[in-house]
């Protein structure tokens, strides 16, 4: 593995002290400003580093609900869903006796908004 150098200048902190200094100062003229010192550095370390001490602000998060069903798919038909020979037969009958699909659907509305 190869050995640090020892010692040296933080360019992190170099660049904050900067700011504390100049807070209004872009990042190429600090790049300049750091450069007379013998430090080389480049915009988007400084962009970095000016960003970080900005720190995230405070806020809500938005949260997210829960994913609808994709396009196309079905849904599981679940028990009550099955519907028996017996209960089909039953719903024929009625059908027969009131007069047609739309006679029976018509009175089951009327019958749902009763109760």
């Amino acid at each position: 593995m190869a050995k640090k150098k020892a010692g040296g200048p933080n360019k992190s902190q170099a660049i904050r002290d900067y700011l504390k200094n100049k807070p209004d100062a872009g990042p190429t003229e600090i790049v300049k400003e750091l450069k007379k010192k013998g430090m080389t550095l480049t915009p988007a370390l400084v962009s970095n580093v000016k960003a970080a001490m900005l720190g995230k602000k405070p806020g809500k998060k938005k949260r997210r609900g829960k994913p609808g069903p994709k396009p196309g798919s079905k849904r599981v038909a679940s028990i009550s869903d099955k519907v028996s020979l017996s209960s089909l037969i039953e719903a024929r009958e009625f059908v027969d006796k009131v007069g047609g699909v739309d006679q029976a659907q018509a009175l089951l509305k009327a019958l749902g908004k009763l109760g």
